[in-house]
């Protein structure tokens, strides 16, 4: 456990606690009000965010408003619905909550029978938010509003990508330097068809961007593992057979538990990530029960690989 003692505008300390998770990634900060936060205090916060790859802040009383502001202060905010290209009319519930555009609700509330928010209350496969965009988001944040007891599941997992990525064979390495994978925008992570698409399509002549399997930081410095996410994935320059083996392969090398952290959500819980560096996936829960979480991210880059990736130093939160 750490302490960080910063000076507010008025040189009175602002004290919070850094405690880390007993797992991969994550570190849970103790002390802070995010409503509150001055500019240094914010830096301290982003600081310990990069070095832990995940932050939990517990017991807050966050607001849309209140997420869109702690949300601006990690870089430009765009809607999901924009990243979609599909209109706010068809996320009902930011008119049903009177919510900004910037955020998105995560539910499985329904009106009149219809879904006013996305991802609904079944299992949420693997991924990284937006990787089929050329720049998929940078930070990542939920706010849990209303969230089932924690013993009626709904768990998001998080991967630490640096952790993979370090873990893997020297060979490995030097085996998937340079090489990149097509993801193909066939299906969201309900695994559920995109408009127009067809499980029949062949992801070699999909829409979708090409990313490198080793990304670089663009603010560590550190190499992670970039793996999107599984269905619609294509590894170019490949025949579907070794894409696909090679998939494999790297998947369940990645994705092994000791990789990952574990949330159990509580009301007031506010979880930000770095999306890229990561990927997540959720239990499914008891459709009877409510959750809505409060869900906002900012712009991201286009992943690289740095010419000298295999020389870069690992991640503090590499070594397991």
């Amino acid at each position: 456990m750490t302490a960080h003692s910063l000076a507010k505008q008025d040189e009175s300390p602002a004290v919070f606690q850094v405690i880390p998770c007993k797992a991969a990634l994550g570190a849970e900060i103790r002390g802070i009000d995010l409503k509150s936060i001055d500019e240094a205090t914010f830096k301290s916060i982003h600081d310990t965010w990069l070095n832990h790859v995940l932050l939990v802040f517990r017991g807050q009383s966050m607001t849309a408003d209140d997420l869109v502001t702690l949300i601006k202060r990690f870089g430009v905010p765009v809607s999901s619905s924009n990243l979609h290209q599909r209109n706010l009319e068809e996320r009902t519930a930011n008119q049903l909550f009177n919510l900004p555009p910037e955020v998105t609700v995560v539910t499985n509330v329904k009106e009149n029978g219809r879904a006013v928010g996305i991802l609904g209350d079944g299992e949420i496969v693997w991924h990284s938010d937006f990787s089929f965009k050329e720049a998929p988001t940078a930070a990542r944040m939920l706010v849990a509003m209303e969230v089932p007891p924690q013993e009626r599941g709904g768990s998001t997992f998080f991967l630490n990508g640096y952790a993979a990525y370090d873990a893997l064979p020297d060979e490995f390495k030097k085996r998937i330097a340079g090489k990149t994978i097509k993801q193909g925008n066939t299906v969201d992570t309900a695994m559920k068809l995109r408009p127009g698409a067809s499980l029949a399509d062949d992801v070699r002549t999909t829409a979708g961007p090409s990313h490198p399997i080793i990304s670089t930081h663009p603010e560590t410095g550190c190499n992670s593992i970039f793996l999107g996410r599984r269905h619609g994935a294509y590894v170019n320059g490949c025949t579907m057979e070794e894409s696909e083996a090679l998939l494999y392969e790297l998947w369940a090398l990645c994705t092994q538990p000791r990789f990952c952290y574990e949330h159990r959500w509580a009301r007031g819980d506010v979880v930000v990530w770095d999306n890229r560096c990561t990927v997540h996936r959720r239990d499914p829960f008891d459709p009877e029960l409510r959750r809505v979480l409060y869900a906002a991210q900012v712009e991201g880059h286009r992943p690289f690989e740095a010419p000298d990736a295999l020389r870069l130093p690992a991640h503090p939160r590499a070594a397991l």
